[in-house]
């Protein structure tokens, strides 16, 4: 058998396409990374969001949302994201620089809500009102994009095309993405850590809880506004947690101000 230096690369790349779910097969990608196969089933409701999947040999794993960074089910593919009303899970219709989701509007159990979300970030809801205002001040970056919202090319009956326009716009610009997506992503990333540790303080009950809320509170915050966090605060927010059990889950979304 002829052996060249490309032989291994070649193996490489079929060994990572064999560890790759099977076209059309449920899965779990998790935020440590491994890759789960088996029925998935999604847990919408309620105030703990979870993800439940059963695997060949009947043994059940549930995680929770914030333990999730993709899922497929029944051939449909479903990402935690941010929405008006915290952390659901929504099913991505269009991927892109710009995507398209769809969510599940309170107390209904079909996907009848849209959502526009940049690769930076940066959400909205498609409004059923003042389309043409929200949605161009939105995408303004783009003025062709916007163009041909404000002359009605571009509505919400053909929201695929608008976020093709869009993305072949963002496609075209010379900007440095990659740095502003990377800042962004960072950015999220601190502010997911200490909304799960917010979530966790309100599931319990302790003396100290409304203070510890409150700082929390001030800290994403800051955070949101790339503002530095006093020793003070933190200190503050240590003492009251300290006998709570959550002093790892606090030192992990400290670990993220780094």
């Amino acid at each position: 058998m002829k052996y060249s230096a490309a032989t291994p690369m070649i193996c490489s790349l079929l060994l990572m396409l064999l560890s790759l779910p099977a076209i059309g097969q449920d899965y779990v990608l998790t935020t440590r990374g491994d890759s789960l196969t088996g029925k998935v089933r999604a847990l919408h409701f309620g105030p703990d969001k979870k993800v439940q999947i059963t695997s060949a040999d009947k043994e059940k794993t549930s995680l929770s949302l914030f333990q999730v960074r993709e899922f497929s089910s029944d051939g449909d593919i479903y990402h935690p994201i941010r929405g008006e009303k915290g952390y659901v899970f929504m099913k991505l219709l269009q991927p892109g620089y710009l995507s398209l989701y769809a969510f599940q509007i309170e107390n209904q159990a079909r996907f009848d809500g849209l959502l526009l979300k940049k690769a930076d970030g940066d959400i909205m809801v498609v409004p059923n009102l003042g389309f043409k205002k929200y949605v161009s001040q939105f995408l303004e970056d783009c003025p062709d994009v916007v163009s041909r919202i404000d002359e009605g090319e571009l509505n919400k009956r053909n929201l695929t095309e608008l976020v093709n326009a869009y993305n072949q716009c963002i496609q075209g610009r010379t900007v440095n993405r990659d740095e502003i997506i990377a800042e962004k992503e960072q950015q999220n990333a601190m502010i997911d850590a200490w909304t799960s540790l917010e979530q966790k303080v309100r599931s319990m009950e302790f003396g100290e809880k409304t203070n510890a809320l409150e700082m929390i509170a001030e800290i994403k915050k800051k955070l949101d506004r790339k503002e530095t966090i006093p020793n003070f605060l933190v200190e503050a927010l240590r003492n009251s947690l300290k006998d709570t059990g959550l002093t790892p889950d606090l030192e992990q979304a400290l670990g993220q101000l780094n």
